[in-house]
């Protein structure tokens, strides 16, 4: 027999044996219609496994320590003492509004606080409205991401026990952002987060979905996020990624917008040694609109890795992308962002931008802007630079007095600050820019 010999699919670990014991489990059929959801996460993932750098999306990327690591499966939500003081240390700004919390995967009702959503406003676990809102969930869990879309996806499908949920009918405007708080607490566990938000037609809501643990423990966060934007409805869309240094972070955020829509993604990642995010939005009424920006700042041995991907489906849509990496140590950014334009979509209007500042010779990036055009009344633009700080602009300022460390930690303050200043929740690019006006100056310092 000639020719090249197909790999075979990559599934080591725990993985099998996790999907033999929930399948086995009551919490496999405890929301019945959802087991044909979760029948075809196994089955995607069984005949997918995990993937490789032969992968074009994942060529830069390995997932082979995740794959070998021995992980435990969550089975339910801790709560004591240590778990409720943690909760209050993680405000990022939005201390005292509504808040959702879960713990390991699970939706902790003790540590949650919904009392001043508005009248209509539902909220709180994804299983327990799995049941109580079937009419408005089944609808859209697992078509926004299907299993299909990813190995890390479709073992979500397949294992996710809970998660966070919102729903905002027409016509309701949220003034208050909602903290949506997810703690990792446990070592060597692995959680399958999912979240459903929803906002109706008319309707506005500021989220910030964040991700935290007040350890330095090695586990492993897999979380799904799908976002369904009705007519004339507006998301402002938060993530903070500020988990332990040594653990895995892997999301799949996706979402669709239909006519005169806004869904505003804004990403800060600055934690996990291993983070990979694939972000996605769909464009699918006329001048529905996204907007996503990121922040990245990365140092030792950390691997972060952007995957973002704008789908341009009707006519006289516009989109604006982001991002900006701090790099130090022996860290390494990837950032794959791609913006398509389908046939029918004339007149679109989008920008992407990626900017990466290297403050180490060690440090790594690698960066690939995409257009793929099939129209042809456009005005799409994209680019991407990696560089180091201005050694004119460190003299300027070492010419009024500064350190040559002082000097360097304000350069990258500023680089910084340029993105963060489109975050769009008032409260927390405040508490992001305080906090990180520290820690940036220590970068600069090459720290």
């Amino acid at each position: 027999m000639s020719g090249a010999v197909a790999e075979m699919p990559m599934v080591k670990g725990c993985w099998p044996a996790h999907l033999d014991a929930f399948e086995k489990s009551p919490g496999w059929s405890a929301v019945p219609w959802a087991v044909g959801l979760r029948k075809r996460g196994s089955a995607a993932f069984h005949e997918r496994g995990f993937p490789t750098t032969d992968d074009e999306d994942w060529r830069y990327t390995s997932v082979q320590a995740l794959a070998a690591t021995a992980f435990r499966q969550s089975l339910a939500a801790r709560a004591d003492a240590l778990v409720s003081s943690t909760a209050k240390m993680f405000g990022f700004g939005l201390e005292g509004g509504p808040r959702i919390v879960l713990v390991d995967g699970f939706f902790s009702p003790e540590l949650s606080d919904l009392t001043a959503l508005p009248k209509g406003v539902r909220a709180g676990g994804l299983l327990r409205a799995m049941t109580a809102e079937k009419a408005r969930v089944e609808t859209h869990l697992g078509e926004i991401a299907p299993p299909s879309f990813s190995a890390f996806a479709a073992l979500n499908a397949a294992l996710f026990q809970d998660g966070a949920f919102l729903d905002v009918p027409a016509g309701v405007k949220v003034e208050t952002p909602i903290l949506i708080l997810h703690l990792s607490h446990e070592s060597y566990l692995a959680s399958h987060p999912r979240n459903l938000y929803r906002v109706g037609a008319g309707a506005s809501v500021q989220v910030l979905e964040a991700y935290a643990s007040p350890s330095c423990d090695l586990y492993f966060t897999n979380a799904v996020t799908e976002v369904d934007v009705e007519r004339g409805g507006r998301l402002i869309h938060g993530r903070i990624e500020s988990e332990s240094g040594n653990a895995f972070h892997v999301a799949c955020t996706q979402g669709r917008v239909a006519e005169d829509g806004l869904w505003q993604s804004d990403v800060a990642a600055l934690g996990a040694g291993f983070f990979r995010h694939d972000l996605g939005a769909r464009l699918v009424g006329e001048r529905a609109e996204a907007r996503m920006f990121g922040l990245t700042i990365a140092s030792g041995k950390q691997h972060v890795d952007h995957h973002t991907a704008i789908d341009h489906a009707v006519p006289h849509c516009p989109s604006r992308e982001y991002y900006k990496a701090i790099l130090n140590g022996r860290s390494r950014v990837v950032f794959n962002g791609k913006v398509y334009v389908r046939e029918d979509a004339q007149k679109t209007d989008a920008k992407q931008t990626n900017r990466s500042l290297l403050l180490s010779e060690d440090a790594r990036v690698d960066t690939k802007p995409q257009l793929e055009i099939f129209a042809d009344d456009v005005k799409c633009t994209h680019g991407a630079t990696v560089g180091q700080l201005d050694e004119d602009m460190i003299h300027y300022c070492r010419t009024r007095g500064m350190s040559p460390a002082v000097a360097r930690g304000i350069l990258t303050y500023a680089f910084a600050r340029d993105v963060l200043q489109n975050f769009g929740i008032p409260a927390v690019k405040e508490h992001l820019d305080r906090s990180l006006v520290q820690r940036l100056l220590d970068a600069g310092r090459g720290a």
